[in-house]
């Protein structure tokens, strides 16, 4: 046989020895155990929360009949979780189907998302053993040995450990805006902004955000659906703004709500709800009723010429200034008004003022009732910042009594007749 064949053949002879060998090496790990064979059979605890960093136990055996002496345990990172301090772990030696525990520290970074996440060890020892020829034999476990032939590396034993991380959805109110930046009490269409954020360490599905107006007195929704908010998916980390319209009641006091806030979400399937709060400040505004109102005369015919005087007063929470009475709709009565419009001052909260009017009631007005509208024009409280013109509609009754019992050429008439009997009177007694 050549010499180039005879070495071939010796080439695949070696390897397969070396399957046998290993095939051969690993069932008397599993099955026998005659080899020493380096576990990790307990992690204690695996459960994490982002941001977390615990101290973490592990049981480590030699599942072999042979002794492992200079056990290393080498451990890798990732990006989401890592060890702090040592990143290698050494025993001096293991007896067979002994164990001891190992301590590490493992830290998980913040934002990492929900999941398990391995971490990979890799696992070096030397075998301790007594052969009857050689005596105490200790050889790498790196390697495979054959009668005859130069050790074979093989890759070192990997084992691996796993973390559950499991974070919470913690949702919360950031910045908060309306528009108008100022509230009142009667504003409408109040726009509300709130910026909602998660905070915590797990994703939120399909965050519902409902302004829970019908839990106040004060805050209603401004039209069907404005009081509730979609914002959908939430990652930790995440800002979305919630937007809301609503109406403010009148003669509300001013002072800071906190208007319930409901938040639905999903958390892995689970559905969850909580109660926030956003807080708005209602400033201060003035408000006017119509006290008493009079005429001069007090029986309103048609023909006369009459004053008007109405009195009216601020029911606000804040001073009104350049409080002025003026008349609308004039063209719905019979009224000519040479004064239509009066200024009654400056009015602090509860205080009273009167504005005169004047106006001639025309010939041929029916008898009836009649309404008579008036405006309240005043600017706000400088002094607080607050310049904004507020106008409120008002109604008086004003009733015309009679109709004109004068027809044209009465008067004359009467005198003449009253001539005409003083003559006759005088002839007579004559």
């Amino acid at each position: 046989m050549p010499q180039r064949d005879t070495v071939a053949l010796k080439k695949v002879v070696v390897v397969l020895a070396l399957c046998l060998y290993i095939s051969a090496f690993a069932v008397v790990m599993q099955v026998s155990g005659a080899l020493s064979s380096v576990v990790i059979t307990d992690v204690e605890p695996t459960e994490f929360h982002p941001g977390e960093t615990k101290d973490v136990v592990l049981t480590v055996k030699n599942n072999g009949g042979r002794d492992a002496r200079d056990v290393k345990l080498i451990f890798e990172g990732t990006e989401s979780v890592s060890l702090i301090g040592p990143t290698v772990a050494q025993l001096n030696m293991l007896n067979s189907w002994s164990e001891k525990e190992v301590k590490i520290t493992v830290h998980v970074n913040e934002g990492t998302p929900n999941g398990v996440y391995p971490l990979s060890v890799e696992c070096f020892w030397d075998e301790y053993y007594f052969d009857p020829q050689e005596g105490p034999v200790s050889r790498p476990n790196r390697f495979i040995y054959l009668p005859g032939y130069n050790p074979v590396g093989i890759e070192p034993v990997k084992l691996g450990i796993s973390f559950s991380v499991e974070g919470d959805v913690i949702l919360n109110v950031g910045t908060v805006d309306t528009d108008p930046t100022e509230i009142r009490p009667g504003d409408r269409d109040l726009k509300i902004t709130a910026d909602i954020e998660n905070s915590g360490e797990a994703t939120a599905k399909n965050v519902v955000a409902t302004l829970l107006c019908s839990e106040t007195e004060e805050f209603k929704p401004s039209r069907s659906g404005t009081d509730r908010s979609y914002l959908g998916m939430m990652n930790a980390g995440d800002s979305k703004p919630a937007t809301f319209y609503i109406d403010v009641a009148e003669n509300v006091e001013s002072e800071t709500y906190n208007i319930p806030l409901l938040i639905r979400y999903l958390d892995e399937d689970d559905e969850y709800k909580g109660i926030l709060g956003v807080s708005v400040l209602v400033k201060p505004k003035p408000e006017f009723e119509i006290v008493s109102s009079y005429t001069v005369p007090e029986r309103i015919s048609a023909g006369d010429h009459v004053i008007l005087h109405v009195r009216v007063r601020n029911v606000g929470s804040e001073e009104a200034e350049s409080v002025n009475v003026r008349v609308t709709g004039e063209a719905e009565v019979p009224f000519d008004f040479a004064v239509k419009s009066d200024h009654a001052g400056n009015l602090k909260v509860n205080d009273t003022g009167d504005a005169i009017l004047e106006f001639d009631v025309a010939k041929d007005a029916a008898k009836k009732i009649y309404p008579l509208g008036l405006e309240i024009r005043c600017v706000g409280d400088r002094d607080l910042g607050d310049d904004k013109v507020y106008t409120f509609d008002k109604q008086i009754q004003l009733e015309v009594a009679s109709s004109s019992s004068s027809i044209p050429g009465f008067e004359c008439l009467f005198v003449l007749i009253a001539l005409i009997l003083t003559f006759i009177l005088r002839r007579k007694r004559v």
